[in-house]
This record gives structure tokens, C-alpha cells and sequence, in this order.
């Protein structure tokens, strides 16, 4: 909406083009002197109302009735000629504001020839009928002639729509925009050529050639695609109005293809002719504005998905940077802990009560490191720090330092083992991890089973439990840390949910892999976990050892 200071001149402006642009088209006026096959005034009224809003509405109607009235008539059918070309504007545009998105309506092809179509077409009738009755009944127009004047009317309000609208809807909209320059050569040329085949095709040219009489207006084509295609809907609407203007002039003058009917019934093939190209090239510009916001679109999500990429990268280092020095500076402390209650063995109590109380923080203590442990071989991992020096190792004789170390502990007190190992040559730390879970998820009483096979190529390690088992929709995910969050939460067993993720990433390392299993809720689990297999060691079996790059660190499995 225009501010109030500028509203007046707007009108001014508005009433002076539409009397210029009327008195323009009536002086072709052949059928009738207030009807017109060439009438600009419909597309100044639609285009006015789209850009400038309905509260134009008097420029229009009083400008019409300035055209009509020092024409032709009398005063009565001026004022009724001037409300219809005034209602004609305001249907048209409500309906393109309705259904075809209003002054974007030339920003999608389908907007296009809804534009086309409700514009062109529909509010044109108003215009036409009205005007035409109002002529008949008042005694300037003849009922014989109805039909005649009644179809250059609307045709040539049709036109005018089709034509005029966009080309200034388009200069207002984009007003700022301009080719760059290294493109003004091709836009020189562009112009040149639409001039010289207007020209050729519409001018006297052709008929020294003896073509004067062959259908080449297909050769405008050419030029408002390559408008339409190369810079913007507005230039191909600038071109479709030079062409228009150039083949009026020269039908008038007797030449073009159109010449050899008579001038009124020229005048409207060819406007509908240019009415028809100004949509083709015009919905042939919005296919290609809407190919390049497309792309546009795409290049700006590219960008902002390679920062988000970088940022969750940078995001991802500072996390694994952190866990690093967060397990280091836990380490110290624990130290301190652990070295405190050794003294205190020695100098403390030794009643029940405190000897409970040291061993409950020992057993607290060794299960913290295990963790911080845990959590810097995470990040080692995943950072891709950790390098495997690959050895023959037995698998049954691996377990069983597994099983015997955390028999030591008093960890299998409350449980069952069942081990059952053949020689089988390979590696790995993977067994306490995945013991330590069964452990962690089994009830005291309840019974963990391993077993190692050799499987053809192929040697597997198989951890079961009668523990609390995996609900279906976390084992897809139980190698992944967040997915211990629901099972730590109902059953507070503790733990950061490392473990299973360290055995899943050393599985990887050497070439393996590891699946979970579980019937449900109160069913237990199994993890099995499949390593290449190799012919056995003449030599006495050795360590698999875990180097973490700067740092030496030998882990036994």
C-alpha cells in the first residue's frame, strides 16, 4: 500500500497513462469509435490494482470516462463504459490475487495460464458486455452489429490483459534489477534481433523477396525464448510488447502476413497472436525462474549442510577432546582413593563395619577406573588412535585369564559360570567387556554361559546370561552408548554404557563382528561374537596388544 503523501500522485500518474494508452487505442478503432481491437487500458487497470492495490480504483474510472466521453456517446453510456473497464480491472486482479498468486502470478507456470485464463479471458466479459448493451440500448450501436463489436471488445481487452498486464507488472516488480555486464553485449543483441525479425516478418522486407505471403511469424519465437531462457520474464515481456508494436505499425501500413484482410479483423489475429506468445514466453521464463530457485535452494542447503557438517565435526572433537582429559584428570584422584584406603587397612578399625566400608569403596573405586578406562579407549577408537598389532592368540586360554581374573576379584561369587572353550587361535580383550555386561544384568544366582567354537573360517565366541534380557526395540542399537540409557534408568545398574561400544569398535579393528540377541524382558542374552580364524601357533601363544599412537599401554586379554 502506497503511503499517503504518495497516493495522489499515483493517481495522477495512473489517470494520465490511461487516458494516453485509451486515446492510443481508440484511434484504431474501425468497427465502432469506442471499441478497439488494440486496447492497452486493460492491462494498465489489472496491473495497477495488483502493484498499487484496489484504492486506485478512481484513476481508473475517471480516466476511462475521460476516453469515452470526448469520443463518442453520451455521458450516461461513458459513465456505464467506464464502471465496466473499472470492474473489469478489479475482477481481474481479485481473481489473480485469489487464485493465482496475485503479483507473483508470473513466478510458477501454472500461475501463468491461471492468470491467462482469469484475467484475459473471464474479466474481459464484463467489460465487453456491459460496454456493448450499454452502446445498443442508448441507440450508438446497432443490435445487428452486437455480435461484431462485442467479439473486438472482449478481444481486444483480452490482449491488452495479456500482454500489458505482465510487461508492467514485471518492470515495477523487478525495477532494481539489471543484467550484469559482462551480459549488456548479449542483451544489445537480443534486442537487435527481435527488431530485425519484427521487421522482417511484420515490414515491407519480405515482400521485395516475393515471401510477403508465407507464414513465417513462427520466426518471433526464437528471440523471447532466448529472452525468457538467458535473463528474465520481464525482458521476453519488453520483447513481446516491441514485437507487438512493430507489427501493428506495419499492418496498419498495408505489410506483414496479415495485411490482405481487412484492418480491424488484422488487427485482432494478430493481437491474439502476440497475446498467445507474451503466455508461452512468459510461462517459459517462470519454468526456468523456478529451475534456478531450485538450484539457488539447493546450493544454499549444500552450504548449510557442509557447515553443519563442520560444525558437528568440531562439535565431535571437542566431545572426544574432553572425554580425553576428563579420563586422564579422573585417574588422579582415584589413584589418591585407592592409595587412602590401603592405609587405612593398615592403621583403621578392623571391625565388620569397616571392613565392609573399605572393601565397598575398593570394589567402587576398581570399577570407576575399569570405566575411565573404558572411556579412553572409546575415544582412542574413535578418533582412530588405537593401532592393532594383530598376534595369534588361543581364545580358550584368553577366556579363561578372563574368567580367572574376575574370579579373583569376588565378581562371580553370586554367579554361575559355565565355560566351555575349544582351542580356537585369535585374539582379545572383547570377553571381560562382554562378561562384565552379563554380570552387570544378571540377578545373583543366575547362570552366565561362554563358549568358544571354530566355525569353518570362522571362530566364535558366544557370552549368554538368564539376566534381565533386551527389550526387541534396543537391540538394533545396543552397541551404541546411548541405547544402556533405558535399561540403567529401570534397573539402576550403573555404567556409562561404554563396554558394549569399546567390543563392537575392537570387533571391527580385527576384522569381526558382534550381534546381540534376546527373546524379550526376563528372557536373558547372547552376544556372539565371529573373528577370522587362523591355523594354530606352533609357538607359544601370545597377547594381542592394544597401542594407543604417543602412549604404550600392553592390555592382556
Amino acid at each position: 500500500m502506497l503511503a499517503d503523501r504518495k497516493y495522489p500522485l499515483s493517481l495522477a500518474g495512473l489517470f494520465g497513462l490511461y487516458v494516453l494508452a485509451g486515446k492510443l487505442g481508440l484511434s484504431l478503432a474501425s468497427v465502432h469509435a469506442s471499441v478497439s481491437p488494440v486496447w492497452p487500458p486493460t492491462g494498465i487497470a489489472i496491473a495497477a490494482f495488483l502493484t498499487l492495490g484496489y484504492r486506485v480504483w478512481p484513476a481508473i474510472l475517471i480516466g476511462a470516462f475521460v476516453v469515452n466521453v470526448s469520443n463518442a456517446g453520451s455521458p450516461a453510456t461513458s459513465v456505464a463504459i467506464a464502471l465496466g473497464n473499472t470492474l473489469e480491472g478489479l475482477l481481474g486482479a481479485y481473481l489473480v490475487n485469489r487464485y493465482a498468486n496475485g503479483v507473483r502470478a508470473f513466478d510458477h507456470a501454472q500461475d501463468v495460464f491461471k492468470f491467462a485464463a482469469l484475467a484475459g479471458l473471464l474479466s474481459s466479459l464484463v467489460s465487453a458486455s456491459i460496454g456493448v448493451v450499454s452502446l445498443s440500448l442508448a441507440g450508438f450501436a446497432q443490435w445487428s452489429d452486437f455480435d461484431g463489436i462485442w467479439l473486438t471488445w472482449w478481444l481486444g481487452d483480452a490482449t491488452g490483459a495479456l500482454v500489458f498486464a505482465p510487461l508492467l507488472v514485471l518492470l515495477v516488480r523487478d525495477w532494481g534489477w539489471s543484467p550484469s555486464r559482462g551480459r549488456l553485449l548479449e542483451a544489445a543483441a537480443l534486442w537487435l534481433t527481435t527488431t530485425l525479425i519484427g521487421l522482417a516478418v511484420f515490414g515491407e522486407g519480405l515482400a521485395h523477396l516475393g515471401f510477403m505471403t508465407l507464414p513465417l511469424t513462427f520466426l518471433c519465437t526464437p528471440p523471447l525464448v532466448w529472452a525468457a531462457v538467458r535473463f528474465r520474464q520481464r525482458e521476453a515481456a519488453v520483447l513481446v510488447a516491441v514485437l507487438s508494436g512493430i507489427a501493428i505499425w506495419e499492418t496498419l501500413h498495408g505489410f506483414g502476413p496479415l495485411a490482405s484482410v481487412p484492418t480491424n479483423d488484422s488487427l485482432l489475429l494478430l493481437q491474439v497472436f502476440m497475446g498467445t506468445v507474451s503466455v508461452m514466453a512468459i510461462s517459459a521464463g517462470a519454468v526456468v525462474e523456478e529451475r534456478r530457485r531450485v538450484e539457488h535452494e539447493r546450493e544454499h542447503l549444500l552450504i548449510r549442510e557442509q557447515a553443519a557438517r563442520a560444525e558437528a565435526e568440531a562439535a565431535n572433537r571437542a566431545k572426544d577432546e574432553f572425554l580425553a582429559m576428563l579420563g586422564h584428570e579422573l585417574r588422579n584422584p582415584l589413584a589418591a582413593i585407592i592409595s587412602a584406603v590401603s592405609v587405612l587397612d593398615r592403621i583403621g578399625g578392623h571391625d565388620d563395619v569397616a571392613i565392609r566400608a573399605r572393601e565397598a569403596i575398593r570394589h567402587q573405586i576398581t570399577h570407576l577406573g575399569r570405566l575411565v578406562d573404558d572411556l579412553l579407549d572409546i575415544v582412542h577408537v574413535t578418533t582412530g588412535e588405537i593401532a592393532l598389532a594383530r598376534e595369534p592368540l588361543n581364545l580358550a586360554t584368553s577366556i579363561q585369564r578372563s574368567v580367572s581374573d574376575l574370579a579373583g576379584t569376588g565378581r562371580l561369587e553370586r554367579h554361575v559360570v559355565d565355560v566351555r572353550a575349544e582351542p580356537v587361535w585369535r585374539l582379545n580383550q572383547i570377553v571381560s567387556n562382554l562378561l562384565l555386561n552379563a554380570i552387570k544384568y544378571t540377578s545373583p544366582g543366575g547362570t552366565i554361559r561362554i563358549r568358544v567354537i571354530g566355525e569353518g573360517t570362522l571362530a566364535i565366541i558366544g557370552v549368554s546370561d538368564t539376566g534381565i534380557g533386551i527389550p526387541p526395540k534396543l537391540l538394533s542399537h545396543m552397541f551404541d552408548a546411548p541405547s544402556q540409557g533405558e535399561r540403567r534408568l529401570a534397573h539402576a545398574q550403573g555404567g556409562l554404557g561404554v563396554g558394549l561400544t569399546l567390543v563392537r569398535r575392537l570387533v571391527e579393528l580385527h576384522g569381526g563382528q558382534v550381534e546381540a540377541f534376546s527373546e524379550g524382558p526376563g528372557h536373558g542374552s547372547e552376544f556372539v561374537v565371529r573373528l577370522p580364524r587362523i591355523a594354530p601357533a606352533k609357538q607359544t601363544e601370545s597377547q594381542s596388544v592394544l597401542r594407543v599412537i604417543g602412549k604404550v599401554a600392553s592390555v592382556r586379554h
